[in-house]
């Protein structure tokens, strides 16, 4: 049933896109319902149907942020739906849009911001649903520091990845001056000067500031008015050719979300550790209660969110914040960068 690799560094082959997608992490890039989640995710393929195979690639090593797509897996759900899923880590989330546009890997991690970008440069992937209805980039402080909010950090030193888009939004569309440090993806300085800010995942870095006696303060990214969806994003070539094959993977891979929402971490997590050794039991609890403190995974629901759902008029809002930046020449309706017609009609909201 399981199919967990790990490989690195491979290449797309489509020449007439790598220029766009190199141009997109430049400026770009920092890795339900209950009817529908608890419903079962499709009537069971026959047994002598052979399961049709295909390829999801995350955007790191195996870890909590993936949990429902592990647990889907690992409780037969992909099988039951006709899919022989493997999930594949990878440590280099620049190139894997480049693996998706030429169909090495049917399936990947992203967000919706750089899905947006690329689909309007012509770049063939098209959004399935977001498995997470916030970003859980964030920046880290110390307490003591006196900040409150994003706009305290005006005229400050953050370590951050220069190109990610939250960044040119801070600094164009909000007017926080930042004072930017390359992100090296260590916390070392952070431990050692009490001065230090810097980007990190709410679902990661504080713990290991913690471990090291210092209660971290976190802000948000998506507090800043700039919210994209986390989402897993096709091949739109085979999405188009493959549709039921689709469907059945976004329905069976909510399911798996649904079951870790709601509480089914023991043994996934036990699997992640396997996979990962790096992972711990007690850091990957404290990870999957991160999630749900800031509704990463079924979002807020006074604004209408839940698990897998897109709304329509938030896609257009980050569209147009894109075309303020500079990174959108045109109008790209939701319609055009989601898959909606795959998705169950009640994770569409206007």
């Amino acid at each position: 049933m399981r199919k967990l690799t790990s490989t690195r560094g491979a290449q797309g082959a489509c020449a007439r896109w790598l220029l766009a997608l190199l141009l997109i992490h430049a400026s770009g890039c920092g890795d339900a319902g209950s009817s529908a989640e608890n419903a079962p995710a499709q009537s069971a393929a026959p047994s002598d149907t052979p399961l049709v195979k295909v390829i999801l690639q995350t955007d790191w090593y195996p870890q909590p942020e993936h949990g429902g797509f592990y647990l889907a897996d690992l409780a037969g759900w992909y099988e039951e739906v006709g899919l022989d899923v493997e999930i594949r880590p990878g440590a280099n989330p620049g190139s894997i849009p480049q693996l998706v546009a030429g169909n090495q890997v049917q399936f990947a991690l992203g967000t919706s911001d750089n899905l947006i970008v690329a689909r309007g440069r012509g770049v063939p992937l098209i959004g399935l649903f977001p498995y997470f209805q916030h970003d859980p980039q964030c920046v880290m402080f110390h307490r003591e520091s006196g900040i409150r909010t994003l706009a305290d950090l005006d005229g400050r030193r953050v370590m951050v990845n220069p190109g990610a888009t939250y960044v040119a939004w801070l600094q164009q569309s909000l007017g926080i001056r930042l004072q930017l440090i390359p992100l090296d993806y260590s916390i070392a300085r952070f431990l050692s000067d009490p001065t230090f800010i810097q980007q990190c995942f709410l679902t990661s870095e504080p713990w290991y500031a913690k471990q090291e006696g210092i209660e971290a303060g976190v802000l948000p990214l998506s507090s800043s008015g700039f919210d994209p969806y986390r989402v897993v994003y096709a091949n739109a070539d085979w999405v188009a050719n493959n549709p039921t094959h689709a469907r059945a993977f976004i329905a069976a891979s909510l399911r798996g979300w649904r079951a870790y929402a709601d509480g089914d971490t023991v043994r996934v997590h036990a699997v992640i550790a396997e996979l990962n050794p790096g992972q711990s039991l007690p850091f990957m609890a404290w990870t999957r209660e991160q999630m749900a403190q800031f509704q990463l995974i079924d979002g807020n629901p006074d604004r209408n969110e839940t698990l897998g759902r897109v709304s329509r008029a938030r896609v257009q809002d980050l569209v147009q914040q894109l075309i303020t930046l500079g990174l959108l020449d045109s109008e790209l309706a939701a319609d055009d960068a989601f898959a909606l017609d795959l998705m169950p009609p009640e994770l569409v909201a206007p």
